[in-house]
């Protein structure tokens, strides 16, 4: 569950994490940061939940290029080393349009969901909430949320990660998602919280990316 602002570095961290184009663009050294920062404002001002200018955008895109670069020589270990993984198939992600106020309603719904030992993972943003169950929460969810006309998307899994120590996540998040995309896997999206990180693929994607990964724990 997420529901904090997040600072702009965190918030482009995120972001650049989830695109492995623009992360090994940046890598690289080959974008612009400037037209870069102008193509990823509006998500940063929705995860920071605020008008950001888009040259304090442009400053955190630089920070998180030099670090990018630094990244190489710490790569000689393992990014996973010592971590847990655990893979979910048959998992479905729902969006609900809603408003500030209708949110706290619908999270009071899920939490209560949750309390009841119904597998729910939601994320929260400034229009939105998305919600990560499986075929055993479709039911209860929609009978709760029917008034909100949740949108519906199948196919997919997720790859619960549990880390040990090291680098920061949200560069970890980066490397495994540039480490999959080099696979030929294609993360659809990834939220953590502490030393928990969870991605989300195509179902079909779920053996690779699950070996892929193991490989990076021993």
């Amino acid at each position: 569950m997420s529901r904090d602002r997040h600072t702009v570095q965190d918030a482009v961290r995120v972001i650049i994490a989830r695109d492995p184009y623009l992360y090994r663009g940046l890598r690289m050294q080959v974008v612009n940061y400037s037209a870069a920062a102008r193509y990823i404002r509006r998500e940063v001002e929705n995860l920071a939940r605020d008008e950001v200018d888009t040259n304090t955008i442009v400053t955190a895109i630089m920070r998180f290029s030099r670090e990018a670069q630094q990244q190489r020589v710490r790569e000689r270990t393992l990014p996973l080393s010592g971590s847990r993984l655990n893979l979910v198939t048959d998992v479905k992600e729902f969006t609900v349009k809603a408003s500030s106020r209708d949110q706290v309603d619908i999270i009071e719904q899920l939490l209560e969901l949750q309390r009841r030992g119904l597998r729910i993972k939601f994320h929260q943003f400034p229009e939105s909430i998305k919600i990560i169950t499986t075929s055993d929460g479709i039911t209860d969810i929609m009978q709760s949320l029917w008034q909100y006309e949740p949108k519906i998307k199948e196919g997919f899994a997720e790859l619960n990660i549990t880390v040990t120590g090291g680098s920061n996540r949200m560069d970890r998040i980066a490397l495994l998602t540039d480490l999959l995309f080099r696979n030929g896997v294609h993360m659809v999206d990834a939220f953590f919280t502490g030393e928990e990180m969870s991605l989300i693929i195509h179902e079909e994607d779920a053996s690779k990316a699950f070996e892929v990964l193991r490989s990076q724990t021993r």
